[in-house]
């Protein structure tokens, strides 16, 4: 999987996706390949959680180090950091 897939937008995307296989369980018109088992949804969240703590971490680091004199742009921590793609964002941009 190339780093550009690894994002809180396809986190976002993988959990609904997993709702949708939760929901989907009740359906008899659904193909198994639309369905998945509640165990392994728990895992997919427990996973989810556990990514989610990374990013609060890189956030909190960021927030420091922004907070310090002669660091670099917010833009540069948050790609050295990994919160967003390298190349991704613009000097300047919101």
């Amino acid at each position: 999987m190339s780093n550009n897939r690894l994002s809180l937008e396809a986190l976002k995307s993988h959990l609904f996706e997993t709702l949708e296989g939760v929901k989907n369980l009740s359906d008899e018109e659904a193909s198994p390949c639309e369905k998945i088992g509640i165990d392994q949804a728990k895992q997919i969240v427990d996973i989810a959680g556990k990514i989610i703590d990374v990013y609060k971490v890189q956030v909190d680091a960021m927030q420091v180090l922004n907070r310090m004199d002669n660091v670099a742009p917010p833009e540069r921590i948050a790609e050295d950091l990994g919160i967003v793609a390298s190349g991704t964002l613009e000097i300047g941009e919101k």
